[in-house]
């Protein structure tokens, strides 16, 4: 986070703050200033006095997180950080190179490109693509065939229910100590 976020962070609580400050005085013109309306002054010294409080914890929150991020300590992890991830990948770049050239790289190398080789031109390779396919197709026609079959149903479905009329059912409802209360449909 830089200190551009930081300060937009610190202008969005400001706004946030004179939004609320705006809506309060506007609740207060409706409910209007009479004379008498002890209650309604001491409202507004509480909101005001709650307002500039949570300004004044915006403000401190902003400088605070600005000072740690421009604090030494962070500049310094960050430094350090940058030169351990760097070491890492030098380390692991070298240590791939260094596998590349060996002949035990050579060696994976060549038997991995072999392997590669073989299962372009192998039959059975074909044949599993072939098979793969067709079953594949045989699955989306089934699953056409079960979504039109749901969507007719649905169609059915919601014809004979807005045929129905719209009166309340009874509900049979059973107890597990098989005593029913009031209101009750006993089970037969």
């Amino acid at each position: 986070m830089d200190e551009k976020h930081l300060e937009d962070a610190h202008e969005a609580m400001r706004e946030s703050i004179e939004h609320s400050q705006k809506t309060d005085a506007a609740h207060e013109a409706q409910l209007g200033s009479g004379a008498g309306s002890e209650q309604s002054a001491e409202e507004r010294k509480a909101t005001e006095e709650l307002s500039a409080e949570i300004n004044r914890l915006a403000e401190a929150f902003s400088r605070a997180v600005r000072a740690a991020w421009q604090s030494d300590q962070r500049k310094q992890l960050e430094t350090d950080l940058n030169r351990g991830l760097r070491s890492l990948v030098d380390n692991v770049e070298e240590t791939l190179v260094k596998f590349n050239r060996s002949e035990q790289g050579q060696e994976l190398r060549e038997q991995a490109e072999r392997v590669v080789v073989k299962v372009r031109s192998s039959k059975v390779t074909e044949d599993l693509r072939q098979g793969l396919t067709k079953g594949l197709g045989v699955v989306a026609a089934e699953l056409q065939e079960l979504a039109e079959r749901m969507e007719k149903g649905e169609a059915a479905h919601s014809k004979s229910a807005s045929s129905t009329t719209d009166d309340p059912q009874d509900i049979p409802v059973s107890r597990e100590d098989g005593e029913n209360k009031p209101g009750d449909t006993p089970q037969a």
